[in-house]
């Protein structure tokens, strides 16, 4: 059962990399810094940020994705990876999970490096700051359901909103 289900899964992958496998190779938008920091900007008057706050929020982002520079690259060399082995006439099961493998763990590794920025912004914040932010993130939840759920892709790839 095992079997048929792994052989199941990689017709799947093989017909998604068919269908979508161009799309895979493509440069995915910079979600690390643009998320929060472009919330924060958007929304400094209702949050009373002060210009340098502001300047630190920025600062923090900027470092964030410049950490983060060498992990999209490798990230987006094995979706090429993966890409190529789909593409192939006979992709090998073991290859295509393996590779799955360390796409899920450089996609992790990308995720902490976001929430390590975000919550490094956050922490610049006052607790009245904090809350407001809560109830601006909820405001847009409620008015775009479809990205609070993840969405057709995740919603911070939407715009970069965190």
């Amino acid at each position: 059962m095992r079997r048929s289900f792994v052989q199941r899964a990689a017709w799947v992958a093989a017909l998604f990399a068919l269908c979508a496998g161009p799309a895979l190779a493509q440069p995915r938008p910079d979600p690390v810094g643009h998320g929060i920091e472009r919330l924060l900007e958007r929304n400094a008057e209702r949050l009373h940020l002060d210009d340098a706050t502001r300047e630190k929020i920025r600062a923090l982002a900027e470092a964030g994705r410049e950490k983060s520079a060498p992990q999209r690259e490798a990230l987006e060399q094995l979706h090429e990876e993966m890409h190529a082995l789909l593409t192939s006439d006979a992709p090998e099961l073991d290859a295509v999970l393996a590779k799955a493998e360390q796409i899920g763990a450089a996609e992790t590794a990308l995720h902490k490096e976001r929430l390590r920025t975000m919550l490094e912004i956050r922490a610049l914040l006052t607790p009245e700051q904090r809350r407001e932010l809560v109830r601006i993130h909820e405001e847009f939840r409620a008015e775009h359901p479809e990205w609070g759920q993840g969405g057709p892709r995740r919603w911070r790839d939407h715009g970069g909103r965190e």
